[in-house]
């Protein structure tokens, strides 16, 4: 996929941004190994204020909250993924998403804010889309199949980013955002060109707004 150019872009730092994140890879072994598994919501939601951003790898991989208790936060919509705020606070939010089959977002960033993604349940595609340093251009760096388990980590630094539900039936991913996200830059095709699009939630700690 080849996007038009565009200007004012940030420059991806990939080494960088790819080092820190290699470097989280090579700890989780020791932090699965050595620490206890995450196994509900209520104890998640005590460990992540005390959390420092290189250890939100080896938390996520921590969980294994069945995908059951997260029932107070699921809500479908046939004509949208819904984002639904499990918690917020001045640091983070945790959202749910979740997908009816073959709903997907638009390419988007994070506002600088850095992003992690674990899928819970079915199968999302990952498309990283980054900017050329020079004329601004777009263009696929890859495309990734998570399935549960699997968990992405996402930051302006590397690019930008679309999610797309390719199961055969619904899916839902855990979401967390340091620090929250009041807006962002959206690609919109008419226009070919990033937009800013205020976001909101469809529900709120399990109350659908």
């Amino acid at each position: 996929m080849i996007l038009k150019a565009i200007q004012k872009i940030r420059k991806p730092h990939n080494s960088k941004i790819n080092a820190y994140f290699r470097n989280q890879h090579t700890t989780k072994q020791r932090f699965t190994e050595t620490m206890d598994e995450i196994t509900s919501i209520e104890q998640l939601l005590k460990l992540l204020p005390d959390c420092s951003e290189k250890e939100f790898v080896s938390l996520a991989r921590r969980l294994t909250i069945p995908v059951e208790a997260y029932s107070p936060y699921m809500h479908f919509k046939p004509e949208h993924y819904t984002r639904n705020c499990i918690s917020r606070s001045k640091d983070y939010e945790l959202l749910l998403l979740c997908w009816e089959e073959g709903q997907e977002t638009a390419l988007h960033g994070h506002e600088g804010e850095e992003c992690w993604v674990k899928v819970l349940d079915g199968k999302i595609k990952e498309e990283l889309v980054v900017a050329d340093p020079d004329t601004g251009a777009l263009k696929t760096e890859r495309i990734i199949e998570l399935e549960s388990g699997d968990i992405s980590y996402m930051t302006d630094e590397i690019g930008f980013h679309s999610l797309h539900n390719i199961g055969e039936n619904r899916s839902m991913s855990l979401h967390l955002y340091v620090d929250p996200i009041e807006q962002c830059k959206v690609y919109n095709d008419d226009r070919e060109a990033f937009v800013n699009k205020k976001l909101s939630y469809h529900s709120y700690e399990g109350k659908v707004l």
